[in-house]
């Protein structure tokens, strides 16, 4: 992000129907049909120009909300700005995607419109101008400005996700896009790095590490960059979890012999003891109110997901089925809770709604599914599968491959907020 900021030169709003006010596209609505879309070939340097195509494309495929329509259907004979609505009309198109790239001296000038074809009306224009090699992120930038003036949300094409990355003994957090580009490490300890758990605001990480031998939680500023040693009692001081006004941590510390689930202020220093008891208590995690959290805890006897209404005091239990249920992550509308259970050898990821009813099942496959986390739009999932980490689409269950082929082992993926 910081490199981001350094490298685009200028982009604005170029211009948008701001009057449009119909939402195209339901996203809570079940079983909605596909949109036909065509992204017609850009005007341009032709080499960017495919490949700024081909990344929208790929976003809006993501989605699972449209139909691509193949560029052999199109009726025009060389890419153009101009728009003859009917010849999109004829091959069935309901929205078109136009655009044109300019290369200015060091920069990139990209010029970008949304269309709707049985209209005949313009529902979306931007103009973005940077670095060359931040072409992805301009993209990016427009896909997300689709998404919203369709469906009158904000989308994820800009988030980043955290990520451990074990290689040679060591695990260190890195950070990839959404999309698994621009992948590089956050942290060269050369030790044990664990849990990055983004800020509320996208501009900071905890992380646990036992860069001095035991587990101690860490502040990593992603702006400055600099990393503070944060939470470092006697003991364990494991799996931190913020706040969602980012104002609090929870954190897991040991005193006098139990372990147990602690609130601290954003310095670190403990205010009160949330949970404590025999056994673990372990993986805290938010509700989006911050008046709950969901934790693991094995005072049942095996490892199993409570819920601690933090006012009140009371715990209650939240999974009974199976015997092995770890890493709870609160749904950003507060209405489920994504975990990882045991069932039959093999840890998938599974859905429970706040209340302990509608559990589903999200994986199926002979591999370990672990550490769930949610995208910001709650519309994905990602987690680690065998050492490789995937996002999953809750609308359909159809899961992709985020980072390409590594050597090392990539797990306990966490998504990031909102990135603007």
């Amino acid at each position: 992000m910081v490199k981001r900021k350094y490298l685009i030169s200028l982009f604005f709003l170029f211009f948008s129907n701001l009057c449009f006010a119909r939402v195209y596209i339901d996203i809570e609505a079940p079983g909605q049909e596909k949109i036909p879309i065509a992204i017609s070939y850009f005007v341009g340097e032709r080499k960017i120009a495919l490949e700024a195509r081909t990344i929208l494309q790929k976003d809006l495929e993501y989605t699972g909300f449209f139909e691509i329509l193949k560029p052999e259907t199109f009726l025009e004979e060389k890419p153009t700005l101009e728009v003859d609505f009917k010849k999109w009309q004829l091959i069935g198109a309901y929205l078109l995607i136009k655009g044109q790239i300019k290369i200015l001296e060091k920069d990139l000038e990209i010029k970008l419109y949304l269309y709707d074809v049985y209209k005949g009306m313009k529902l979306l224009g931007k103009r973005y101008e940077g670095k060359i090699n931040f072409l992805r992120y301009m993209i990016h930038r427009f896909s997300d400005a689709i998404i919203e003036i369709l469906t009158g949300k904000p989308s994820i094409f800009q988030t980043k996700i955290a990520f451990v990355y074990e290689e040679k003994n060591t695990k260190e957090i890195y950070i990839t896009d959404f999309d698994g580009y621009n992948f590089y490490p956050l942290t060269k300890f050369k030790n044990i790095c664990l849990s990055p758990r983004w800020h509320p605001k996208g501009n900071k990480l905890l992380f646990t590490s036992y860069k001095k031998g035991r587990p101690e939680v860490y502040l990593l500023d992603l702006k400055k960059p600099e990393v503070i040693r944060l939470i470092h009692y006697p003991g364990l001081n494991i799996s931190p979890a913020w706040s969602p006004d980012g104002e609090y941590i929870a954190v897991t510390l040991t005193k006098a012999g139990y372990q147990g689930i602690y609130l601290t202020d954003n310095k670190g220093k403990v205010i009160k003891c949330l949970v404590r008891s025999k056994g673990i208590n372990v993986s805290p995690t938010f509700s989006p109110d911050g008046k709950k959290i969901a934790f693991v805890s094995d005072r049942s006897g095996s490892p199993q997901i409570y819920i601690l209404d933090i006012v009140s005091g009371k715990i209650r239990r939240l999974t009974f089925e199976g015997n092995y249920n770890t890493s709870p992550a609160w749904s950003p509308k507060g209405n489920y809770i994504a975990y990882s259970g045991m069932r039959d050898g093999h840890f998938h990821i599974f859905v429970i709604k706040s209340d302990g009813s509608e559990i589903k099942q999200l994986t199926y496959d002979e591999a370990n599914h672990e550490s769930p986390s949610w995208s910001p739009d709650g519309h994905f999932i990602a987690f680690s599968q065998n050492g490789k980490i995937y996002i999953l689409r809750m609308a359909d269950g159809c899961k992709f491959p985020v980072l390409p082929k590594l050597p090392g082992r990539q797990t306990q993926p966490n998504w990031s907020p909102y990135l603007r």
